[in-house]
């Protein structure tokens, strides 16, 4: 199978082209002064011990300003140990490790927005992430991850729905795409050209936009592109208090613009839109659930990683489990999923006894 075959990105080589996707594990407690405890590094252990190629972490902020990220931070040194001991640990399984960095924001779709931040202020933001990217480095890590999707901070400079600004940072696609690509260009310089930076990008309403936010990123520098849900108009409507679903796994993921013999929804088919515009490799995510459905999307070059997230959630033999089944498919899929809360109450981690 080819989702098994090694892959090499510029000088990093992965041992395969399966990811765990960026999800914290609600449930677990961070560890001392919010950083990747022991707890966490258990749940990430499990996993790690199938062998996959990549790890990208849950987010880690930049800056402190809320704790919507699960707590974890990677700004003082304690934070920055524990990155390096996760680092560690998925090293000794041969799997490449990058760290997903984040400034902490409300997101779109609990009305935050960008459009009245000071230019100083976003200054800090962009010199917050060039140093979270070289204790990134310090700790060992393959690679960060900038995270540009899921209506948060990044997701509503790059979106032209969130983005009224009228100064630099505004305006067309370049304008949308500065703070980020000051951020790309920063970091590039500080840790050299063998450190991968990695872009969960979010899509936009249309993708000629899609396509067109990619290509600026990747003239800025981006190694691989990681793509996502983003910002499209009927997420303004989100009232202030949502069942998860609404957001999430529901509503603005379904299928809008995919073909219907496209058997993936339009997360994933916006993935594949920009894999054929684009010179640097994409991971693809987002309920592919299977290795099988995974190797369908490799074998017509549709990408080149393939991220699982709540497979891995449900189940952390997942990946061991799908080599000798390539149809496995371990989560349920429930309506209201447990992630967004408490893993420990997903109803395949209690049949398994883990809660």
């Amino acid at each position: 199978m080819k989702i098994l075959e090694p892959i090499k990105v510029k000088n990093v080589s992965f041992q395969n082209r399966v990811a765990i996707a960026p999800m914290h594990p609600f449930g677990v407690p961070s560890g001392e002064g919010d950083s990747i405890g022991d707890e966490i590094l258990e749940y990430y252990k499990r996993r790690l011990e199938t062998r996959p190629g990549l790890l990208i972490t849950q987010a880690m902020r930049v800056k402190d300003r809320d704790n919507l990220l699960g707590g974890v931070g990677i700004i003082s040194q304690t934070q920055a140990n524990g990155a390096k001991r996760l680092v560690e640990l998925a090293h000794e399984y041969g799997t490449k490790v990058i760290i997903q960095i984040a400034f902490p924001s409300n997101g779109h779709h609990r009305h935050d927005t960008i459009d009245f931040w000071r230019k100083d202020e976003l200054k800090e933001i962009e010199d917050a992430f060039v140093e979270a990217a070289r204790k990134a480095k310090a700790s060992g890590a393959d690679g960060v991850e900038l995270h540009g999707a899921n209506l948060f901070f990044l997701n509503l400079f790059s979106s032209p729905i969130t983005n009224h600004r009228i100064d630099e940072f505004g305006g067309d696609v370049h304008g949308r795409l500065r703070l980020a690509t000051n951020i790309i260009k920063r970091i590039r310089e500080a840790n050299g050209e063998d450190f991968l930076i990695d872009y969960r990008m979010g899509w936009n309403k249309d993708i000629e936009t899609d396509i067109e936010t990619a290509k600026v990123l990747e003239e800025a520098g981006i190694d691989l592109f990681h793509i996502s849900y983003g910002i499209r108009e009927s997420d303004r409507y989100m009232p202030y208090y949502y069942p998860s679903f609404v957001s999430f796994p529901g509503t603005t993921r379904q299928k809008q613009i995919g073909p219907k013999d496209f058997d993936y929804n339009d997360v994933v088919y916006t993935g594949a839109q920009i894999k054929k515009n684009i010179n640097v490799p994409v991971i693809l995510v987002d309920e592919i659930w299977s290795l099988e459905r995974g190797e369908k999307l490799l074998q017509e070059d549709a990408g080149d990683f393939i991220a699982y997230g709540r497979p891995f959630l449900a189940d952390e033999k997942f990946l061991e489990k799908g080599k000798e089944n390539p149809s496995f498919d371990g989560c349920y899929k429930c309506k209201d999923c447990a992630w967004f809360y408490d893993f420990h109450d997903c109803p395949k981690a209690k049949q398994r006894g883990y809660a």
